[in-house]
């Protein structure tokens, strides 16, 4: 029987383990080690290589050493890495780091961003590359690397990714998925190659980019965890959209790959494999603002929270947040937003302004879905990610928003399980789902209404 090993370098924790032939998961055979990015108020968000290694180092060995695993592996595993996509780390000739790794959440190369932006046809590069010119995608992160750090850029022997070091130094050989490749900003949509545009902009040499995988071969692949979230969740074609909110959020449908596709400005197209294309947008916000909200302010501990936000009617409370705590993804690509939190008064309390940043994040999530709809047939949203499993509540506000039935899904790591499927060559394999919430068309009316203000309030500040 043929067993999948999964590598899931997530932004909250590296974790391995085990899936079966049905890419269920092998009970006992799973590590997890936390992760804690570096941030600070400049838009610095960043890992340490050499630790990020051993996490993953240690998590394999680690699964290796379970009963589970020795009792259910008999023959060489399959090997998929899931990983948190848009990471850049330079490497020297030796391929030692250089930089630490620069997360999807570093919003420092935003005037750089901006600079190539007045230079270039940012909707044109979208249809080409998928990808907008914005600070969270490798090519305004090497124009930053480059101005801010001439003498490491000159050094640099290879840009990677996060994945592409692990698979380097754990497996010996380098390489990019095809998926990872596509989250960069600098994969072709025509060709599945380098962008030479890119390339001849920027500077770079092909030979300083990682080759891109062109099949699955090696018993090994390599995934955006986006990518794993709408497999594993049973979100395979344009029928359904997948919501995902664990760190961050994000909404996204899988349909065959069509590199004539019109990309609307609201939106990404990346890759899911070979075969898939991946479309879709994320939110730097999600359960990140969550542990936010416990943390500062008092009266809403990990019990308090949910129940606290239940209780309020839509849109109850009077305020209107702009839930950029990191910059923006999308639907409007503002690098340098921030968090704006206005209608305060003697009278809002901690549960209100939970209420509001749960509310808000949804709102953005249904420009994304809005967006959507002009290249799918979706017949409802199937939710996943552990800050939806564990609050009903947002997950009936993002059925009211949208107005659409959200379904949850009951996988516990649907990001595992979609890379353990496109490992197997298995896409078929249903999900395990769960309720259903229902919208109400009187709250969708109501929330319709708070969205728009959130609106104009993000073109007054934003814009």
């Amino acid at each position: 029987m043929q067993n999948v090993i999964v590598l899931d370098l997530g932004s909250s924790s590296t974790r391995a383990m085990l899936y079966d032939a049905q890419a269920k998961p092998v009970p006992g055979a799973l590590v997890r080690e936390n992760v804690d990015f570096h941030v600070d108020q400049l838009g610095a968000s960043e890992d340490d290589p050499q630790l990020a290694l051993a996490r993953a180092s240690r998590t394999l060995n680690a699964l290796k050493q379970t009963p589970a695993y020795r009792d259910q592996v008999k023959t060489e595993p399959l090997l998929a890495i899931s990983s948190y996509a848009g990471s850049l780390l330079c490497l020297d000739s030796n391929s030692e780091p250089l930089t630490p790794i620069y997360t999807y959440a570093d919003t420092r190369a935003s005037s750089d961003a901006a600079q190539l932006r007045e230079i270039h046809d940012e909707i044109a590069t979208l249809q080409r590359t998928g990808c907008r010119i914005r600070a969270n995608y490798t090519p305004a992160r090497l124009a930053w690397l480059k101005r801010t750090q001439p003498d490491v850029f000159a050094r640099t022997r290879y840009f990677v990714t996060l994945s592409d070091y692990v698979r380097l130094k754990l497996f010996g050989r380098l390489g990019c998925g095809i998926s990872i490749a596509s989250w960069s900003g600098l994969l072709n949509r025509q060709n599945d190659d380098w962008d030479e545009t890119w390339l001849r902009i920027l500077g770079l040499q092909r030979e300083q980019l990682p080759p891109i995988d062109q099949a699955t071969s090696h018993g090994l692949i390599a995934i955006g965890d986006g990518a794993g979230a709408n497999v594993g969740s049973g979100c395979t074609n344009p029928d359904h959209v997948a919501a995902t909110i664990g760190t961050t959020g994000a909404m996204r449908i899988i349909s065959p790959h069509d590199a004539q596709r019109d990309i609307s400005p609201a939106l990404w197209s990346y890759r899911a494999n070979h075969v898939f294309d991946l479309t879709g947008g994320a939110t730097t916000e999600g359960g990140n603002v969550v542990a936010w909200l416990r943390a500062v302010l008092a009266g809403l501990g990990n019990n308090a929270a949910e129940a606290a936000i239940a209780q309020q009617r839509p849109d109850g409370h009077g305020l209107t947040v702009l839930p950029m705590f990191g910059g923006e993804r999308s639907p409007g690509f503002a690098d340098r937003a921030r968090a704006t939190l206005h209608g305060l008064s003697f009278d809002s309390t901690p549960a209100h302004i939970a209420r509001a940043c749960y509310e808000a994040i949804a709102y953005r999530l249904g420009s994304i879905y809005t967006a959507l709809l002009g290249a799918s047939c979706a017949k409802g949203i199937i939710a996943s990610g552990g800050a939806l499993l564990g609050s009903p509540t947002w997950c009936q506000i993002i059925a009211d928003v949208t107005g659409a039935p959200v379904q949850l899904c009951d996988e516990p790591e649907a990001t595992a399980r979609g890379a353990a499927m496109l490992a197997l060559g298995q896409l078929d394999l249903p999900a395990q789902l769960g309720p259903i919430f229902v919208p109400n068309p009187q709250h969708t009316a109501i929330y319709r209404a708070a969205a728009a203000r959130q609106q104009t309030l993000y073109d007054k500040l934003v814009n």
